[in-house]
């Protein structure tokens, strides 16, 4: 039986942004568009989801700590960027002609 073990990531900025970090943006809108999940629900999801991302034993886990934190930074930034669409979707809508 094998025991949880920690993969150890690449204390480096290697391939930091790759194709991922579109999925990552593009999720992140999608996430937004649930009208009950806030920011601090983003931040504890993307965090907990890379920590799990270090014992997971998959090679596309196993990844550098600067991919780590720009992954963050996409889930981020694509949830801000959707939720500030539809901000302005919905002030959009409401001014009468």
């Amino acid at each position: 039986m094998k025991l949880l073990q920690m993969n150890e990531p690449f204390y480096t900025f290697n391939d930091s942004i790759n194709y991922y970090s579109v999925i990552h943006f593009i999720e992140y809108i999608i996430l937004s568009l649930i009208p009950f999940v806030k920011f601090v629900h983003v931040a504890v999801l993307s965090v907990f989801w890379e920590i799990i991302e270090l014992f997971i034993d998959q090679e596309w886990a196993k990844e550098s700590g600067g991919n780590k934190l720009f992954d963050i930074f996409f889930n981020f930034s694509g949830f801000v960027f959707g939720k500030t669409l539809l901000k302005y979707k919905r002030n959009k809508n409401s001014i009468l002609p």
